[in-house]
């Protein structure tokens, strides 16, 4: 099984992600945000976008060669074409793909980027609701993964969640 783990910044898709991958027997967790990590970095940039998409399909590829047989990815997909062409690269490897977007209370979700502590504080601020705008409009006419509300909840909790969901379907 593969999991994809969308969401606005600061939301805990890293944390989710950390939670649930322990819950398989054997699995990796592939953080894309760490793994795309290139110099120079542009947001909009599709070529850079396929690049991240194709390094993520050949570790997939790697991992499930070695003996692991689940996945879950961590990243931000702004609209369905994003997370269509990750998934379109993954089905031949795995077509038990489960994907889903977490969500939460504005305010609690201010406080979630506000306790990260970054350096770029201000700039993260702003990139949390401008993200869950682009986010909310793409849900509205696309899959951009499964909604689940995080608000009062663990990572723990939400993996749970997560977990049910994902082996009910």
């Amino acid at each position: 099984m593969i999991i994809i783990i969308n969401g606005a910044l600061g939301v805990g898709k890293s944390s989710v992600a950390e939670e649930l991958h322990w819950k398989f027997e054997k699995s990796v967790h592939l953080d894309g945000d760490h793994i795309g990590a290139v110099h120079p970095f542009e947001i909009y940039d599709e070529t850079r976008t396929l690049h991240l998409h194709r390094t993520l399909e050949l570790l997939v590829r790697f991992h499930r060669e070695s003996g692991y047989p689940d996945i879950v990815i961590n990243y931000i997909f702004e609209n369905a074409a994003q997370l269509r062409q990750l998934k379109d690269l993954l089905r031949p490897l795995d077509p038990d793909l489960r994907s889903f977007r977490l969500i939460c209370d504005p305010a609690e979700h201010e406080a979630r980027v506000r306790r990260r502590g970054r350096n770029s504080l201000d700039w993260e601020l702003k990139r949390h609701v401008e993200l869950t705008r682009i986010q909310d409009e793409a849900a509205r006419v696309g899959d951009i993964g499964r909604p689940i509300d995080t608000t009062g909840l663990t990572a723990a909790e939400v993996a749970e969640i997560i977990w049910a969901l994902a082996h009910s379907e």
